[in-house]
């Protein structure tokens, strides 16, 4: 047709209006008309007589002899990898499945068709093997589609969009390697009737357009036969193995850096200062952004408990230990907030976590020696102290303060006697000696001498209990400051264990995968 519009161009844009050149126009014209209709006609002339009801029947398997064996050829070429519902275990994919065997009935020679040397015949109008795809997700799935065929050497295809029943293998998510494959058969014959197999190793890749979630390793084909329980008869199938790698880089930046990062977060806690007030608050916060990780991958796997990915035991383990730093952090703050007033030290505290633990831990108070000898040295005196502080009697500051001269204890009557008698008797010898005009003084002077003396007890039980009072403060914060350091010796070893504890398990759970380090 185009070169008969281009004929009919050329010649109306010269003006070539002669009789020759209309004539042979006339000529071209008609001869092409006539080989359109010809070749119709020889169409039509080989489907009538390839269709014809009594040389063909689209029911009977296409032998010569009901005992030979149809010979049924299968490949496949794969498109892409549409998706992977790795929840529903489905692996969705599309490609060209090519079907050859031999039908002695759609036969013909194309010198007596026009050289016709193929023709498409719709797929009802002729016999095809009932090839199913055993493993198939698709509940409408029928067997190959209904479509024309190419009747050119018996062969036929179809592109199809086919849903693939694919066990997950979850174990290393993330870094996961899928095998999946396609069982390709006849449905009613066995091997008997027909002999489904292959000419190739490999399914065809040359149309396959790369999926941004999987790298395709392999496609293998491999033909096999199985005998069935119910049924003495051989059945053959073709199974079709397509081996698939996620690329992990999407994952990595998004899920899996994130739930590191916050799991190392977790020992930061303990760096905080028992006042900052935030310290609980940080570790609460970290222990639920693991929870959300963890609801995030049970949305992805299937619900099986047939084996644990190990990304999932790796959010449980940071689950774990955020829960036991959480744990760890209250009882550091028990620690810290705790006093001489409402709770006494244990001497096993005070040994092994204030001393022995704290050496161990490189931590020492101002003004206290780290070596042995000085720990060795201070455990013996907060011994005694500890055991004096819990014997000693009733501390003065539990009397009644309405009267302070009233708390003073008795003073033992032979040193009162003692003490006057060295007061009077220097005294009186100075009365003796002195003159007799001095009678009223004589009476008053051993009367104001015990005036001064009461006063000189009140004022030193006054400086007793003031250093009664000051002493006993200073040792109840000696105490608590034994206590709050005791709860930064702990806060000291939770950050150490979770540290190491969280690197282990990182380290072992993440590159016990094989193709860890493989990020596209």
């Amino acid at each position: 047709m185009f070169d008969l519009q281009f004929s009919l161009y050329f010649i109306l844009k010269t003006k070539l209006y002669h009789k020759k050149t209309i004539s042979s126009l006339l000529f071209f014209i008609f001869t092409y008309i006539f080989s359109v209709m010809l070749g119709g006609e020889h169409q039509r002339r080989l489907l009538k007589y390839l269709l014809d009801e009594n040389n063909h029947n689209p029911l009977e398997r296409p032998v010569y002899n009901d005992s030979h064996t149809l010979t049924v050829t299968m490949n496949m070429a794969l498109q892409q990898i549409i998706d992977f519902d790795e929840k529903n275990e489905i692996l969705a994919i599309s490609g060209w499945i090519v079907l050859t065997w031999h039908d002695y009935s759609l036969q013909w020679k194309p010198e007596e068709f026009g050289n016709i040397q193929a023709i498409r015949i719709p797929s009802t109008r002729v016999w095809i093997p009932d090839i199913l795809l055993y493993n198939s997700a698709d509940l409408n799935f029928e067997g190959i589609m209904k479509t024309n065929l190419v009747v050119q050497s018996n062969a036929f295809q179809k592109k199809k969009l086919l849903l693939v029943i694919c066990i997950y293998i979850y174990l290393f998510l993330f870094w996961d390697i899928q095998n999946c494959t396609l069982k390709f058969g006849p449905w009613s014959f066995d091997e008997s009737g027909i002999n489904l197999t292959t000419d190739h190793s490999e399914g065809q890749l040359d149309a396959y357009v790369q999926s941004g979630e999987w790298d395709l390793e392999s496609f293998i084909v491999v033909r096999k036969a199985v005998v069935y329980e119910c049924c003495p008869t051989v059945y053959p199938f073709i199974l079709f193995t397509i081996r698939i790698r996620r690329r992990t880089l999407y994952y990595v930046v998004n899920v899996v850096v994130p739930c590191v990062l916050i799991s190392f977060m977790t020992v930061l806690g303990f760096l905080l200062p028992p006042d900052s007030g935030e310290k609980l608050t940080l570790q609460i916060t970290i222990l639920l952004s693991i929870v959300m990780f963890s609801l995030l991958i049970a949305g992805i796997i299937p619900a099986s408990s047939t084996a644990l990915p190990t990304i999932v035991m790796y959010f449980t383990t940071v689950m774990c230990i955020c829960s036991m730093s959480v744990f760890a952090t209250v009882m550091v703050l028990v620690l810290h907030h705790r006093n001489a007033k409402n709770h006494t030290m244990p001497m096993w505290i005070h040994l092994y976590i204030n001393q022995y633990l704290a050496w161990l831990l490189c931590m020492k108070r101002p003004g206290h020696d780290l070596s042995w000898k000085g720990i060795r040295h201070r455990c013996s005196l907060k011994n005694n102290s500890i055991h004096n502080h819990k014997y000693s009697s009733t501390p003065l500051l539990e009397n009644s303060s309405k009267s302070l001269l009233a708390n003073i204890m008795n003073i033992d009557k032979q040193t009162y006697q003692k003490s006057n008698n060295q007061l009077l008797i220097p005294i009186m010898n100075h009365v003796e000696n002195s003159s007799h005009n001095h009678d009223t003084n004589d009476v008053l002077i051993p009367y104001d001498m015990n005036i001064y003396r009461s006063d000189l007890r009140m004022i030193m039980y006054e400086l007793k209990f003031l250093s009664d009072y000051i002493r006993k403060e200073e040792e109840d914060d000696d105490i608590s400051q034994d206590w709050k350091f005791s709860a930064m010796v702990i806060d000291r070893l939770c950050l150490v264990l979770f540290s190491i504890m969280t690197t282990i398990f990182s380290y072992v759970t993440l590159f016990s995968a094989p193709n860890f380090l493989k990020l596209r």
